[in-house]
């Protein structure tokens, strides 16, 4: 959807409402204008916010992708399609996306206010991450987590199961990239000690990435530019 330029330049002062809505899933999805940007938010969380979703925009800034071959990528929770949007736009990457998004209406609000902007093509499957990785054939080369129910990874999304049929999907030397939060010091030392005795089990390679109020964790520590380790 093209921005009202009144609204968006309205937005650089103070957010704008664009739309507010709920879902089986959510009940409350607000879309706004914020520094230009549609963003997705919930009652405790930022589901996307196009460029500015810092914890994929500064995680993909760490990655050298002269060591990642990617044609294929899985979104595991859509938002507001941010990443592929960024991958597309900011980074100029081509690539083909599947992506898996329970919630209907999330889906509504992505097509409705940034798929139809986007060259890449996308399919989408509108069903629990869970099943899919269950039933899913295809392989890929990046794997994206980024579920949440408001601000907690459900705890199904964190079973070693879950990790191993995630790895299962990716292709040789294909990576995985898994969202969590890091806003205080609980949920710091909750994702370090995930990432210890759950992560790094079935990722030897893994690392994390620190990134402002989330921690992202790399399968593959190798494929991140020196800078970033």
């Amino acid at each position: 959807m093209k921005k009202p330029l009144d609204k968006k330049l309205i937005s650089y002062v103070k957010d704008v409402l664009v739309e507010s809505t709920f879902s089986e899933y959510n009940e409350i999805l607000e879309v706004y204008l914020s520094n230009g940007r549609f963003q997705l938010c919930t009652e405790k969380a930022i589901y996307s916010y196009e460029d500015k979703y810092v914890n994929f925009s500064e995680t993909f800034k760490k990655i050298d992708w002269s060591k990642l071959f990617v044609k294929k990528v899985l979104v595991l929770g859509l938002g507001l399609a941010s990443v592929p949007q960024m991958l597309e736009q900011v980074f100029r990457k081509k690539f083909e996306y599947h992506a898996v998004e329970i919630d209907d209406e999330i889906i509504r609000l992505a097509d409705k206010y940034i798929l139809d902007e986007l060259e890449s093509p996308i399919q989408i499957f509108e069903m629990d991450a869970e099943i899919f990785v269950d039933i899913a054939t295809e392989k890929y080369d990046l794997i994206v987590v980024d579920i949440f129910d408001d601000a907690i990874v459900p705890p199904q999304f964190e079973d070693k199961s879950f990790l191993e049929k995630v790895k299962k999907l990716l292709n040789k030397n294909g990576v995985l990239l898994f969202n969590r939060l890091n806003t205080s010091k609980q949920t710091l030392g909750e994702t370090l000690k995930y990432n210890s005795d759950i992560f790094k089990k079935i990722f030897p390679l893994s690392t994390p990435i620190y990134i402002k109020d989330n921690i992202v964790l790399c399968s593959d520590e190798t494929i991140l530019l020196k800078a970033a380790l």
